[in-house]
C-alpha cells in the first residue's frame, strides 16, 4: 500500500533549501578570507608577470650576446686573438645567455695562442664550472684546461683533468690520453708514459704513436732490473 506524500507546512516552506545553505556558507567563508583569497590571487598574477619578464630579459639578453658572439668568433678565426680575448669578455658579461659560457671556451683558446697561460688557465676553468658532468662540453674543457696546465708545466694537475676528460664518452678521449702521456714523459715517469701510450694505441690503432710505444719499451728494457 502506497504511503501518502508528506504535506509541506508553511513552516517549511519557510526553511532554507540546501543549496541556499551552501551558497550562504560560502559567501560567508569568502566574506571571511576575503584578504587571503585576494592575496593569493595576486600573488599567482606577479608570479606569472615575474616568469614572463625573465623569459623576455633571457630571449634579449641571448639575441645581444649572440651579435657579439659573431664579431668576435670572426677575430678568432682571422688569427687576430688578442683582439677576440676583449670581445669574448663582452659576450661573457651577458651571463644569462646560453653563448657566455661558451665564450670562456674561445677566450682560453685565444689566450693559449698567444701564451697567456695564466689567464688561459682562468677562462678554462669557468668554462669548465658551467658545463655539465659528463658532457662533450666538459670534456673539450677539461681537455683545454689541461693543455693550460701542461703548458705551464703543472703536469700533475694536467694528468688529473686528462684523465678525468677520458672518463666522458666523447671525441676528446683520444687527445686527452695522448695529454697524460705527455705529461707523464714530462714527469720523468717512463712506466706511465708507455701505459698511456698503449692506450692511445688501442684507441688509434695504426697511429705513429707505435714508434715511441717501441722506444719506452726499449728504454724500460735497458734499465737495471730493481732489487
Amino acid at each position: 500500500m502506497a504511503t501518502a506524500s508528506r504535506r509541506l507546512t508553511r513552516k517549511d516552506l519557510r526553511q532554507p533549501d540546501w543549496f541556499q545553505i551552501t551558497t550562504e556558507k560560502a559567501l560567508e567563508s569568502y566574506a571571511a578570507h576575503r584578504t587571503r583569497v585576494l592575496a593569493a590571487g595576486v600573488g599567482l598574477v606577479v608570479l606569472l608577470l615575474a616568469l614572463l619578464g625573465w623569459q623576455m630579459f633571457k630571449e634579449r639578453q641571448d639575441t645581444m650576446a649572440s651579435a657579439e658572439f659573431g664579431q668576435a668568433l670572426a677575430l678568432f678565426q682571422e688569427g687576430k686573438h688578442r683582439e677576440a680575448v676583449a670581445a669574448f669578455e663582452k659576450v661573457a658579461a651577458y651571463r644569462w645567455s646560453r653563448y657566455a659560457a661558451l665564450a670562456y671556451l674561445y677566450q682560453a683558446n685565444s689566450f693559449l695562442a698567444v701564451k697567456s697561460f695564466d689567464q688561459a688557465l682562468n677562462s678554462a676553468q669557468r668554462f669548465v664550472a658551467a658545463t655539465k658532468p659528463n658532457s662533450l662540453y666538459r670534456q673539450i674543457g677539461l681537455v683545454t684546461l689541461a693543455y693550460a696546465e701542461e703548458q705551464k708545466r703543472q703536469c700533475k694537475e694536467a694528468v688529473g683533468h686528462y684523465t678525468d676528460a677520458e672518463k666522458i664518452s666523447g671525441p676528446f678521449r683520444a687527445p686527452a690520453i695522448m695529454g697524460r702521456a705527455r705529461c707523464a714523459e714530462q714527469l720523468g715517469d717512463v712506466k706511465a708514459a708507455l701505459a698511456a701510450y698503449q692506450d692511445y694505441l688501442r684507441e688509434q690503432p695504426g697511429s705513429l704513436v707505435s714508434l715511441r710505444v717501441a722506444e719506452l719499451e726499449a728504454k724500460l728494457a735497458a734499465q737495471p732490473a730493481a732489487k
